[in-house]
């Protein structure tokens, strides 16, 4: 059994697409208080543009400090077997659906505001990935692992070294640790046989390399 982060093969970040102060405090509400709580949040989300994405199957952008995916729609088709209801897929706007957020006026007669823009703009269905496989801290094997803790503040300040409780992890194949230090509120974690099916189907954007964190891989555990 083996046990990866998530990681990208390039340095492109998304950016999401916000106009007004109304749209600015719904994002934040719902990426601070919404995602990644284990609750289903379709019924809330409105029409989305993010843009900045590379040409790949899987990417990414921070928000708040936290780190959310993306996938085309081929990567749902070929790993939606795994995720089950552990993932909600929220659709995202592209290119052809651009008029839901900048009206064809705009687009008209400030082309030279909005062409790059359309540019950077996926040209196909992709969608932002609300993970719902949130594990608690005990998933993780402490004995086994090798992890800094200050006494004063009674938290987890830094991670060496995860190691993994084998009877906690079956069928985890997208999932996050609910704990809140800087390494936790960024790291996703994905199994074996979701590294398999993205190789596989030859769905681009993931790096998988069994070199150490610290060495630029992302394999941090192997039972």
């Amino acid at each position: 059994m083996k046990i990866w982060t998530l990681k990208t093969d390039n340095s492109e970040i998304g950016s999401i697409y916000i106009t007004t102060e109304q749209e600015a405090l719904y994002y934040t509400e719902l990426f601070d208080k919404r995602f990644y709580t284990q609750k289903a949040i379709r019924e809330n989300w409105t029409d989305t543009l993010i843009y900045n994405l590379p040409d790949s199957d899987f990417s990414k952008f921070i928000f708040s400090g936290k780190e959310f995916w993306i996938c085309s729609e081929k990567a749902k088709q070929f790993t939606s077997f795994l995720l089950k209801k552990n993932v909600e897929f929220l659709p995202l706007i592209h290119r052809e659906q651009v008029r839901k957020k900048i009206s064809y006026h705009k687009q008209l007669f400030r082309r030279k505001i909005y062409k790059p823009l359309l540019e950077m703009m996926p040209d196909a269905p992709h969608y932002l990935l609300n993970i719902l496989d949130i594990k608690p801290l005990n998933i993780i094997d402490l004995e086994k692992s090798i992890l800094r803790y200050d006494d004063k503040k009674d938290t987890i300040y830094r991670v060496d070294k995860l190691a993994f409780d084998p009877h906690k992890t079956e069928n985890a194949n997208l999932f996050k640790i609910d704990y809140s230090n800087t390494y936790f509120r960024s790291a996703t974690f994905v199994s074996d046989e979701f590294r398999q099916a993205v190789e596989q189907n030859h769905l681009t954007g993931l790096q998988f390399s069994e070199a150490h964190e610290d060495e630029g891989g992302n394999l941090i555990w192997q039972s």
